[in-house]
């Protein structure tokens, strides 16, 4: 059977350059090769092709015709002999969706990195990765979910082997740390073989400096990988992991049949949050600050977050990676696709990621309902709520939600906040019938893994269920651009929600008892040159006074503005008054006439009204 080859080589760390050469037995007098525009996962064109900096091809003979024809693909004219084709790409891009290396890490999305040879797609396709000569890189390793080819040729199954294992038990079973005795043969450079294109692309590669822990959940071996040499409480980390990825498992039931290895890929950083998730690994970026300190008990509020993104990305292996919208099968990843069901799959997921910190015990009931508190919030404050419905944002999600800009707040509503809000009301309806999202989640997954969802695959189901004015409920509540109807569902849970105005633009949660100040209605930000305005919202204070991006402000009521004296200027000043502000609106400086009134009630406050309902439903 044909065979695709791929080698990967570090032209130059200081330029972030990296030497790829593919080769290939050609199957026609002309192939085409391409890089994909986008990444699974990820909805927006982000033109791979653009980093290419050079690109030549040949054969034993000599040089053979390559020309561009577009953007993303290139046309190749082959004589009968085995075809070599070399370039060079720019690697500097500080995300979990492309491509980077310096001195400390590689990070490796083959889909930026491997061009597609057309007619050969679907066979065999080996990426031989050189460990790096430069002197910096001599203690690198390498960590990727693709399996190794070993030295007969053949691709390794990472669960063959006799392995040591220590068992740690938890509350819903055992979870057994494999021991480090394996560990060297997973993390060496060599040769990697993915069965088509698609797995190829689907596998991120991370090389470097980095420590690995892992364990085993229902006989599957998942690896937790984390860059640099960081200091951090690698113990618990591990641990926390997996007890999310237990608590993940639960709600469909089992692993997926065909999950052999799971890999957390971790990118530490000092400046950088997200996560992409991919068939049988994720890649994550954080913070050195998210990560665990050992010896702190208390869970910080940066270290839940970094579980929610672990607890998130783990989900997809169901509900994305397996289960996905039927209009995704096959991705077409040289143009945009669109869906209106990203409200589902990602609204979905963002339910169930905190969730599972409080279902595991990793956050108690107080924290989580302050996490859900700032999630009602950030959703409700937007005007955008009013203006752009869940699967428009969905189907606009190529130009709109991964184009955001200043305006975003007033038109732009995200599906997956209010998505999870979505999931939210469906579990409280849902618990009155006896039946849970879980339970739905399944069905959907049982019933469409092969053929993926259609939009009205949810309502069918529904339907099956007897719940017809759900169905109609759901559907209004995804195609209407209006605020959903919490308080009302949120009883079911065992939960009172109640309103009030916010202090600060940050304040998003819990009871204030202070003097509420005025609201200015918009975004800042603070630079060393002063205090600019970032977004105006719709109805706002700020409107009102005609403020727009990008004004610097400088005086109100004759008092100089900064950082620190705003705030105290806005609590000073009376509600209902009308104060003078002075701002430079580019290079012109004006004064404009600023109303000083309190913001609308928007600040969740959740309260415990049943606590038998909010028990079956966070501990059942």
């Amino acid at each position: 059977m044909p065979c695709v080859h791929y080698q990967l080589q570090v032209a130059d760390l200081s330029t972030h350059t990296l030497a790829m050469t593919l080769t290939f037995t050609p199957q026609n007098p002309v192939h085409e090769l391409s890089l994909p525009s986008w990444i699974p996962g990820s909805y927006m064109i982000r033109n791979f092709a653009r980093h290419i900096l050079h690109i030549r091809a040949y054969d034993h003979t000599g040089e053979l015709p390559l020309q561009q024809r577009d953007k993303q693909r290139w046309e190749l004219r082959c004589r009968d002999s085995v075809v070599t084709v070399e370039y060079h790409l720019y690697a500097n891009d500080l995300s979990v969706r492309a491509a980077y290396i310096d001195d400390e890490v590689a990070i490796l999305n083959p889909a930026c990195l491997c061009l597609a040879v057309s007619a050969l797609t679907e066979c065999p396709q080996q990426f031989y990765f050189a460990k790096p000569q430069q002197r910096v890189t001599e203690n690198w390793r390498v960590g990727t979910a693709l399996p190794r080819l070993s030295d007969n040729g053949t691709s390794e199954n990472p669960q063959q082997g006799a392995v040591e294992r220590a068992e740690m038990h938890t509350a819903k079973g055992i979870i057994k740390n494999l021991a480090q005795s394996n560990v060297a043969s997973l993390t060496q450079f060599g040769t990697f073989e993915a069965k088509n294109y698609a797995h190829l692309i689907d596998s991120p590669i991370v090389a470097g400096i980095f420590s690995l822990q892992h364990f085993t959940l229902d006989d599957v071996p998942h690896y937790v990988l984390v860059t640099g040499n960081t200091i951090f409480d690698e113990q618990r980390l591990v641990n926390d992991v997996a007890t999310l990825c237990q608590a993940q498992r639960d709600v469909f039931g089992s692993l997926p049949d065909d999950l052999h290895q799971y890999w957390f890929l971790l990118w530490v950083t000092e400046q950088g949050y997200g996560g992409l998730e991919h068939e049988f690994s994720t890649l994550l970026l954080c913070n050195r600050s998210d990560l665990p300190i050992a010896h702190q008990p208390k869970q910080a509020d940066a270290y839940q977050n970094l579980l929610g993104l672990f607890s998130h990305e783990y989900f997809h292996t169901w509900w994305v990676k397996r289960l996905k919208p039927a209009c995704f099968i096959p991705y077409q990843l040289e143009k945009e696709q669109y869906s209106r069901q990203l409200w589902m799959y990602e609204g979905f997921t963002s339910y169930f990621d905190d969730l599972a910190l409080v279902k595991s015990g990793l956050i108690d009931e107080k924290q989580y309902l302050t996490s859900l508190e700032k999630l009602i919030s950030r959703v409700t404050r937007n005007p955008s709520e009013r203006v752009q419905s869940l699967s428009d944002s969905s189907f606009t999600a190529w130009t709109k939600f991964y184009l955001q800009d200043e305006n975003a707040v007033n038109s732009v509503v995200s599906y997956y906040a209010k998505g999870a809000l979505v999931a939210l009301l469906l579990e409280a309806e849902l618990r009155v019938h006896g039946r849970s999202l879980a339970e739905l989640c399944r069905e959907l997954y049982q019933h469409y893994r092969y053929e993926g969802t259609t939009e009205s695959s949810i309502f069918t189901l529904l339907q099956r269920w007897q719940l017809p004015h759900l169905a109609d409920q759901l559907k209004q509540w995804i195609d209407c651009a209006q605020p959903l109807p919490l308080a009302n569902s949120l009883i079911y849970l065992g939960l009172d929600l109640q309103w009030r105005s916010p202090n600060t633009m940050d304040d998003l949660s819990g009871q204030y008892e202070g003097v509420t100040s005025a609201n200015l209605g918009c975004t800042l930000t603070y630079k060393p040159n002063g205090v600019f305005v970032h977004q105006v919202y719709q109805g706002s204070a700020a409107q009102q006074a005609s403020l727009m991006s990008g004004d610097q402000l400088l005086a109100v009521a004759g008092v100089k503005i900064t950082e620190h004296s705003l705030p105290q200027l806005l609590r000073r000043l009376p509600l209902g008054s009308e104060h003078s502000l002075v701002i430079f609106r580019k290079d012109r400086l004006l004064t404009l006439s600023l109303p000083l009134r309190q913001a609308a009630k928007i600040v969740a406050m959740l309260t415990i009204s049943e606590p038998e309902k909010l028990n079956n439903w966070l501990k059942g």
